[in-house]
């Protein structure tokens, strides 16, 4: 992924933390499956090479940055049940050496994004830590 786009999506500052970090997931996952973007967020399944596209970037939400099914859920609009599914079947699709290769690159893609992955996890810490605050 080049540094530009990387850059573009993770420094608006008018969108949430949560919403950063979908753009950015979707955005490395769209690219490495040769698809829009857009097709990931879509409320239906879709086509069987999105809804696996879609699978694998939920995944990395979870995975990457420690978010909870139900969050990752909101973030995606799927039920938390829909994202434990996700998350089990790639999990299990890992054997596949191809497959892990590509999620081994997209998961450092996530940790060392422009302006930190870490940042976005920093970032939707505090979000979360100010929500529960709120309560």
């Amino acid at each position: 992924m080049n540094r530009s786009a990387c850059t573009n999506v993770l420094s608006s500052t008018r969108v949430s933390p949560s919403e950063r970090v979908v753009r950015f997931i979707t955005l490395c996952v769209a690219r490495d499956f040769g698809l829009d973007q857009g097709a990931l967020l879509v409320p239906t399944r879709g086509a069987p090479q999105a809804a696996f596209a879609r699978q694998v970037a939920i995944y990395l939400a979870h995975v990457c940055f420690g978010l909870s099914f139900a969050a990752v859920g909101r973030m995606f609009q799927r039920d938390r049940t829909t994202v434990a599914h996700a998350c089990r079947v790639i999990e299990d699709r890992r054997d596949d050496r191809d497959l892990d290769r590509r999620l081994t690159a997209l998961e450092h893609a996530c940790r060392r994004a422009p302006a930190g992955a870490g940042g976005l996890r920093g970032e939707l810490e505090h979000s979360r830590h100010a929500a529960e605050t709120e309560r």
